[in-house]
């Protein structure tokens, strides 16, 4: 009766374990903004503890760290945004001036594919469609789509600030935090759970260094390459490229379609060396720049990103989709800690043991006839 009652029991403990996580998950569904805001902040409080606790180990303490950090951070995005806002609002300007023709030159371009292949009717640019968008843009509902863009607007400056004066504080006091999450556990498992979580900061923060070095070099080389080619507004298109490449794989080809539509538009012979400058960046970013920045700690599987992009994004909204790439590098560091490392320490199934043939018991006469020979001896 023992084994029924047993397997009862491992029955109802499943199904209590699903209903759980069902009830979880719809709590935590209903509070996505609360959760959102609780994800940034870890986030932010493990990038900016990096300086912090470099300052703090020179004796500087952590309150005047985190206000020296701050402070650097500012000067240093008011030192770039004097040497490179200028250039940025003149091409956006440019951009603006010229889009109406740029539309057009794309229609044309489009019809051209079009007509090539033979895919359908052509599209046409007229001032009734034009007209019949700003007419629908008046409607109530467009009315009511903005004031909802407004409501939305002002709950993200809101959460914005909590996630800013949360973070300052944690950084400031991250004792309490850490020892307190400590806590929850047996004493026996108190120190290698402060070891996962140490492991966790630390590839936060080569995830970081590595998404920043990534960055910076494909707007930096992406604008070279397209002023070299002769695309216009280069730098724009450079600067936007670094900040959608924060996004993996979705955000690189995201920063190729514009630059290949002005080089298809202006001169289409230059859309091949689009193409081979674009490769040639994202070689260098992908097998010699992230390796060595976040070696193999943030080794993430291109469709483990691709589905984690979609989930959070899903969840979240565009907020998410930056969050999604340090949450799943940090569940791999749980993965590969609690459960990878504990299946080494059990090993592997040993060998079957080696069936060896006993000796045969000889006759009983046999047996008679040498202890006789013994005997005469």
């Amino acid at each position: 009766m023992e084994r029924p009652a047993a397997l009862g029991r491992t029955v109802y403990g499943g199904i209590g374990l699903v209903f759980a996580l069902l009830l979880g998950a719809y709590f935590i569904y209903k509070i996505t903004g609360v959760v959102l805001a609780f994800l940034l902040t870890i986030l932010f409080s493990i990038i900016l503890s990096a300086p912090v606790n470099y300052l703090h180990r020179r004796g500087l303490p952590r309150t005047w760290g985190v206000l020296a950090v701050v402070a650097a951070l500012a000067a240093a995005l008011w030192l770039i945004g004097l040497a490179i806002v200028p250039i940025i609002e003149a091409q956006s300007r440019q951009l603006v001036a010229a889009f109406p023709t740029l539309l057009e030159d794309a229609v044309v371009l489009f019809n051209q594919v079009q007509g090539f292949f033979g895919l359908g009717a052509r599209v046409s640019m007229n001032g009734e469609s034009f007209s019949g968008l700003g007419r629908q843009a008046l409607t109530g509902t467009a009315v009511s789509t903005a004031a909802g863009v407004g409501l939305t607007l002002a709950t993200a400056v809101s959460l914005g600030l909590v996630v800013l004066i949360a973070t300052l504080y944690l950084v400031i006091r991250p004792e309490p935090w850490v020892d307190g999450f400590v806590s929850l556990f047996p004493a026996r498992w108190r120190q290698r759970t402060r070891e996962v979580l140490w492991e966790m900061y630390h590839t936060v923060q080569r995830w970081f260094i590595g998404q920043l070095a990534a960055m910076t070099f494909i707007a930096v080389f992406w604008a070279i390459s397209l002023s070299a080619i002769g695309v216009p507004f280069a730098l724009l298109l450079g600067i936007f490229s670094g900040l959608v490449s924060f996004v993996p794989y979705v955000g690189a080809t995201i920063s190729v379609v514009l630059p290949l539509l002005l080089a298809l538009i202006s001169e289409p012979f230059t859309a091949v060396y689009v193409i081979l400058a674009f490769v040639v960046i994202q070689q260098i970013e992908g097998n010699i720049l992230q390796p060595v920045l976040m070696s193999r700690a943030v080794d993430l599987h291109p469709a483990l990103v691709v589905f984690a992009i979609l989930t959070m994004g899903t969840l979240f909204g565009i907020v998410g989709v930056f969050v999604a790439v340090p949450l799943v590098a940090v569940l791999q560091v749980l993965v590969r800690e609690l459960w990878v490392s504990r299946m080494d320490e059990i090993g592997t199934d040993p060998a079957p043991p080696v069936h060896t043939q006993k000796p045969r018991k000889l006759p009983d006469f046999v047996g008679r006839a040498m202890r006789s020979l013994r005997s005469l001896r």
